[in-house]
């Protein structure tokens, strides 16, 4: 089966003006013997099912990698979330790809409903720093917030891009790339790789750690959301509450991301932001702090513990509708809840939350622990957390629930 290429006209003058820089960057100025539009023909993002997929990742031609600077393509759109997944302190540029005249179906609650061919990139980077050790790549915590439609190469090193694209059969599939050392290209890995970092923090002290780029199987572990684990999977962040919020798409160009969606014609059904949800940003602490825990554990814990997911059985639930609830049994976020399987420390850990009592809440030790076994989320994560732990901390020790027999 051939590579199929859905992007094959342009909705917007937004996007003909990016196309056009895009293009001219990309290939160096115009061709003497080809038009603009043949370039432009030339150099669409393309689309594959999974057992097509290319072992390049510039074959999708969702980024452009000039050397210098990494962009998204024409027709690709940036967003971010107002929380997101914590994955050992990385970066992300992430966007999404709508095949032309298709729409993303807005939802209320919910992964928002995307048509066949769309294309969701996550690309995974680290300012750079000097190790102590050689043998580990230096890495640096990212400063202020993703904004606009590229990264710049000479400051920021680029470790893996995940694709998650919707097959004609309607399932989503997951593809890991691994960018080379020269940061030219990315590889796919489908066995995923482990990386030696070190992570240099400014006034603290190093911290080595393994980080992992997950297989291609392993995205059914975060990912089984359809049905319990089952069946399928769907993508965790664009949700209507996590993507309600304003980016700087371009200098000075800033807009809330479902409106610009809206506007480009790639959202239907939405009936503007009045009515739409918002999730907290966990890092804002002018925002409530029970309104930051759950959207953090909703992002971050959720995709496992909730009525469709894998975990569903722990009988655990830590999405959004369910964390602070109080009209119905507490202890199905974890309140006086006894684990099911995990054995835990022992005393005096016995409940997920202790009300009042972070140190001893079975929630906070797994959240702030590595080993196997103990690390919760179980996948992608080598390193704590600090800062949402320390918030998660706060809000257990807020609590004003009745004490745990």
């Amino acid at each position: 089966m051939t590579p199929t290429s859905l992007f094959t006209s342009l909705r917007s003058p937004w996007a003909l003006s990016v196309c056009t820089a895009l293009v001219l960057s990309a290939c160096g100025g115009s061709s003497n013997n080809s038009s603009p539009e043949e370039v432009a023909a030339s150099n669409k993002p393309q689309v594959f099912e999974q057992s097509t997929a290319p072992k390049k990742l510039s074959e999708w031609r969702m980024l452009l990698n000039d050397g210098k600077t990494l962009s998204l393509n024409a027709g690709v759109l940036p967003y971010d979330l107002n929380s997101a997944l914590f994955s050992d302190y990385s970066s992300k540029l992430r966007s999404i790809y709508v095949p032309p005249g298709k729409q993303i179906t807005y939802k209320a609650d919910g992964t928002l409903e995307f048509p066949i061919g769309a294309v969701i990139t996550k690309t995974f980077y680290y300012p750079k720093a000097s190790p102590s050790d050689t043998a580990n790549l230096g890495v640096a915590k990212q400063s202020g917030k993703a904004q606009g439609s590229s990264l710049d190469l000479g400051s920021n090193v680029l470790i893996e891009t995940r694709i998650l694209v919707l097959q004609p059969d309607g399932t989503w599939s997951g593809l890991p790339y691994v960018w080379d050392a020269d940061q030219k290209d990315a590889q796919l890995k489908v066995g995923g790789k482990d990386i030696a970092m070190e992570l240099v923090s400014a006034g603290a002290p190093s911290q080595k750690f393994t980080y992992s780029v997950p297989t291609a199987q392993s995205c059914q572990q975060c990912h089984s959301t359809a049905s319990a684990g089952g069946a399928g999977i769907l993508p965790i962040g664009p949700k209507a509450r996590n993507l309600n919020k304003s980016y700087e798409y371009s200098a000075g160009v800033v807009k809330n991301q479902l409106v610009q969606m809206d506007e480009l014609k790639l959202l239907s059904g939405f009936t503007g932001l009045a009515t739409a949800p918002v999730n907290a940003d966990w890092r804002d602490s002018s925002q409530g702090l029970e309104a930051r825990a759950k959207a953090y554990l909703d992002v971050n814990c959720a995709h496992c513990h909730s009525s469709r997911g894998a975990a569903f059985q722990s009988g655990l639930m830590l999405d959004f509708n369910s964390v602070g609830q109080t009209t119905a049994s507490t202890v199905q976020w974890g309140v006086c809840k006894k684990p099911l399987a995990y054995g835990g420390p022992g005393a005096p850990y016995r409940y997920g939350i202790e009300p009042g009592q972070a140190d001893v809440s079975l929630l906070l030790y797994r959240m702030s622990h590595t080993s196997t076994g103990d690390v919760m989320p179980a996948i992608g994560r080598h390193l704590n957390h600090e800062e949402a732990n320390s918030v998660i901390k706060d809000w257990i020790n807020s609590l004003k629930l009745p004490a745990c027999l």
